[in-house]
């Protein structure tokens, strides 16, 4: 049996389905996960929105105080850092430790990546829809980018939305000086990093969602490759942006400053280990109370001590840096998802 094929007049094709709707279709197919998201940032946004007033009115009260350095004033600063900065806050009043917020937003873009990147293109192609989808006007690149654009401006936006939001909670600790903008909870809930790491967490369960075509299979990879990659960032990728400053003396003053390590060496250069230096410190009976003591007692016996930090003024750097290689990842995943999607039949 054979058939004659015609050609379909230019004027009788199918146009494409409008971009309006096919951004409805992913509203209407992910809006349970979207609500889910919102729900989650929108009750992190309150809690910030209510401790962090109440964390700027005590420092505030703190920072008004005249005239500085008075008994008063001392009370308020001890007061300030004690309940709100310490772990022995109460928990009824001051409600989640300060220093622990930012710990737990460190799991929010693993979170939100998995639970809403994962299913945006796993959950059609393990029910089939797909095929329906393709064959009506959309096409496989048309259904990517509807799929993976708006989610992924809505998540970073609303990711880069938390961070703003929780740089101005956490302002008055830095001001304060009980800590820099360095640490490893901070570092990645500030700046750009919060939002590149959400966008890199969605682009790798969407990447993976398209690879093993199953939901559940992809959130879990998921979350377990964007937990162990984050962790390596920060033990090990964060230490090697740029080459750290090396000092001698007293070394960075403050907490802004990055400290990465310090050693002592003789006159000749010959590093000494920390134990031996006090050690003789001790046997010596020499009182040891301030750094500037120290540094002087290393002067009288010829040795001298190192720094090795990164400069606050450098902070800005590391985030560009870090966001810079999370966005090269998150596209280089998306180029990847459209070559998995146009090769699959």
């Amino acid at each position: 049996m054979s058939a004659t094929t015609i050609a379909v007049p230019r004027g009788t094709r199918p146009r494409p389905v409008p971009w309006n709707r096919l951004a409805w279709v992913t509203w209407r197919q992910h809006r349970a996960a979207l609500a889910g998201a919102g729900a989650l940032l929108t009750a992190i946004a309150v809690y910030l929105l209510i401790m962090g007033q109440k964390i700027h009115d005590a420092y505030n009260a703190y920072a008004a105080c005249r005239p500085v350095g008075s008994a008063h004033c001392s009370s308020l600063g001890e007061a300030f850092s004690s309940y709100y900065g310490s772990q022995q806050g109460s928990v009824m009043t001051s409600g989640i430790n300060a220093q622990t917020v930012p710990f737990l937003l460190l799991a929010v873009p693993v979170l939100l990546g998995a639970f809403v990147g994962a299913p945006a293109l796993a959950r059609e192609l393990e029910s089939g829809t797909f095929r329906f989808t393709w064959t009506q006007g959309a096409g496989r690149a048309r259904w990517l980018i509807a799929r993976l654009v708006p989610l992924a401006v809505v998540l970073t936006t609303a990711a880069y939305g938390i961070s703003v939001l929780f740089s101005w909670y956490f302002e008055p600790f830095i001001q304060y000086g009980m800590t820099g903008k360095f640490p490893i909870q901070l570092f990645g809930t500030m700046g750009v990093a919060f939002a590149a790491w959400t966008l890199f967490s969605f682009a790798l369960a969407a990447f993976l969602g398209a690879l093993f075509r199953r939901t559940v299979v992809a959130m879990a990879v998921s979350l377990a490759v964007t937990t162990v990659l984050d962790m390596v960032t920060m033990m090990v990728l964060r230490l090697h942006y740029a080459t750290p400053v090396t000092v001698s003396g007293l070394g960075p003053s403050g907490n802004s400053d990055w400290v990465m390590g310090h050693w002592f060496t003789t006159s000749s250069g010959t590093r000494v280990s920390e134990d031996s230096i006090f050690q003789q410190i001790s046997t010596s009976g020499h009182a040891v109370d301030s750094n500037a003591s120290l540094v002087s007692w290393l002067a009288q016996h010829h040795y001298t001590q190192w720094f090795s930090y990164q400069p606050a003024s450098r902070w800005w750097t590391f985030q560009l840096i870090e966001g810079g290689w999370l966005l090269a990842a998150a596209l280089a995943l998306i180029v990847a998802t459209i070559v998995v999607i146009r090769r699959r039949a």
